[in-house]
C-alpha cells in the first residue's frame, strides 16, 4: 500500500500563498476604520476620469461606464490600479454593487469562519452567496483575501446569473480558446454559458481565456459590465468602440445577448468547496489530466493528494503520457503493474509548497526517495525537469501547487521493460 502520509507535515496552504498588496483599498470597499480613507463618490452619471487610465487604455470604457453608477470606484488618490489584482472580497463588493438578484441559497447561522461579523465585506460576501454568484471553501472558509482566478470569476457570474450552456461545453470551449485545457471542470460549463452570452472579455489575444491567472481589476470591469450588458441594464459597447475587440464572441458572428435566465430557489446552509486539494484538481481538470487522474485511481494515490500535505506536484498533461510508447502506457495502467505506477507517480511529488519562484537549480528530493533535477534559464526563467519542461506554472491549491510538465518523470531505477505483461 503506497501512502503519502507518512511524509506529510505542516499546515495545508488555503488555495495557495495569500498575497499582501501594499496598496490601500480602493473606494468602494470599507477598509477598517482606523485606516479608512474615504472621498465622494460621483454623482450617477457624471464622467470619471483616472489619472493612470489613458485615453486609448483597452479597459476604459468598461471602467468609466461602472464608475459613472459608483459600481466601482477608483483610490483616494485618483487612480484606479487597473492591474492590481482583484481578492475574492472585493469581487464579492463588486457584485452587490452591479446586481440585484434574488436570494437562492441560506448561509448558515455561523457563516464563514473566516469572515468576522465587523470585516468590512462581511454583508457583501453575506449576499454573494445568497445570491448564487460566489462559493466558500470547505471547513468553512471564504478566503476573502485571496486574489480570485479568471476562471472563478466568470464561473461566479454565469451562476450567479443563472446562465446555461446550448451545446458541448468542451466543444464550445476548444472552438474560443487555446488554452480551453486549462480550464478546471468547475469552471467548464458556467465559462462556456458565459461565453455564449459573450461576458468573457480577453485583452490582448482574444483566444488567451488565462484561466488560472488572477483577475485584475481591469479585467474584473470588463466583465461586470458585459454581464450587465447580458442582463439588460446596460447598453453593449458601440461597434467603433475598440473594446469590443475583446469581447469573445461579439465580433465572431455571436451577437450580443441581452435576455436573463432565472434560477430556481434553493436552500443551503454549507459553503461548496471550489476547486481544493491536489487532488481535486487532478480531477477536476479533465480537459488536461485524464490520463493522469486514471493513474491517480489505478495506483491508488487519489485520495492521498486530498491530503494535508504541503505538496510539490510536477503533472504530466495528457499530451505527455500520450509521448509514452502506447503499451507502455496500457501496461502502466494495469491493476498487476500498480506498484511500477505508483513509484512513477511519487517520483512528481514533492514534499513541501514550492511555487516557480521559490524553485531553484539543483537537485530536489522527492517522495520516491530518488531526486529530480532542476534548472532555471536564467533568460528566459524556463523551468525543467530532469528533461521535461514547465509549461504551466503554480496551479494552486490547498494542500500545495502543481506545475504541469510535458514529459513524464521516470525514475533511474526502473526499468519499463520489466513491466508485467
Amino acid at each position: 500500500m503506497f501512502s503519502f502520509l507518512r511524509w506529510s507535515s505542516g499546515s495545508a496552504a488555503l488555495l495557495g500563498v495569500t498575497m499582501t498588496f501594499g496598496a490601500i483599498a480602493p473606494v468602494f470597499i470599507s477598509a477598517p476604520a482606523v485606516a479608512q480613507t474615504t472621498s465622494p463618490s460621483p454623482s450617477p452619471g457624471a464622467e470619471v476620469n483616472f489619472s493612470d487610465v489613458a485615453p486609448n487604455f483597452w479597459a476604459r470604457p468598461f471602467i468609466q461606464a461602472l464608475a459613472q453608477r459608483n459600481i466601482i470606484t477608483g483610490f483616494p488618490n485618483g487612480t484606479f490600479r487597473s492591474q492590481q489584482p482583484v481578492e475574492r472580497a472585493e469581487f464579492a463588493a463588486m457584485i452587490a454593487k452591479a446586481f440585484e438578484q434574488n436570494q437562492v441559497r441560506q448561509l448558515a447561522e455561523s457563516g464563514f469562519r473566516d469572515v468576522k461579523s465587523g470585516y468590512w465585506a462581511a454583508s457583501e460576501i453575506e449576499e454573494a452567496f445568497q445570491t448564487g454568484f460566489m462559493k466558500g471553501y470547505g471547513g468553512g472558509l471564504f478566503l476573502p483575501e485571496q486574489p480570485i482566478p479568471r476562471a472563478q470569476a466568470i464561473t461566479a457570474l454565469a451562476n450567479g446569473l443563472g446562465l446555461s450552456v446550448d451545446g458541448t461545453s468542451a466543444n464550445i470551449l476548444r472552438s474560443y480558446y487555446q488554452d480551453a485545457g486549462w480550464i478546471p471542470a468547475y469552471a467548464i460549463n458556467p465559462i462556456a454559458a458565459a461565453t455564449q452570452a459573450n461576458i468573457v472579455v480577453n485583452y490582448p489575444n482574444l483566444q488567451s481565456l488565462n484561466p488560472l491567472r488572477n483577475l485584475t481589476r481591469a479585467e474584473a470591469a470588463a466583465l461586470l459590465y458585459q454581464a450587465l450588458v447580458q442582463q439588460g441594464k446596460i447598453e453593449p459597447l458601440a461597434s467603433n468602440v475598440a473594446a469590443t475587440n475583446y469581447i469573445v464572441g461579439r465580433n465572431n458572428g455571436v451577437s450580443q445577448t441581452t435576455s436573463t435566465t432565472t434560477s430556481n430557489t434553493t436552500t443551503s446552509t454549507t459553503s461548496t468547496t471550489e476547486p481544493g486539494t491536489i487532488g481535486d484538481i487532478y480531477a477536476l481538470s479533465t480537459l488536461n489530466f485524464t490520463t493522469l487522474s486514471s493513474a491517480l485511481k489505478t495506483a491508488g494515490l487519489a485520495d492521498t493528494l486530498k491530503s494535508k500535505g504541503p505538496y510539490t506536484v510536477f503533472a504530466p498533461t495528457d499530451e505527455a503520457f500520450a509521448a509514452l510508447p502506447k503499451e507502455t502506457l496500457n501496461q502502466l495502467l494495469q491493476p498487476k503493474n500498480r506498484e511500477t505506477l505508483a513509484r512513477i507517480l511519487r517520483y512528481h511529488v514533492v514534499l513541501g509548497e514550492l511555487t516557480s519562484n521559490e524553485l531553484k537549480r539543483g537537485e530536489l528530493k522527492t517522495l520516491a526517495e530518488r531526486p529530480v533535477n532542476i534548472q532555471i534559464n536564467p533568460s528566459t526563467n524556463q523551468i525543467a525537469v530532469n528533461d521535461a519542461s514547465v509549461t504551466q506554472p503554480n496551479i494552486q491549491a490547498s494542500n500545495g501547487v502543481i506545475h504541469a510538465i510535458n514529459e513524464v518523470l521516470i525514475p533511474p531505477n526502473l526499468n519499463l521493460n520489466q513491466l508485467e505483461k
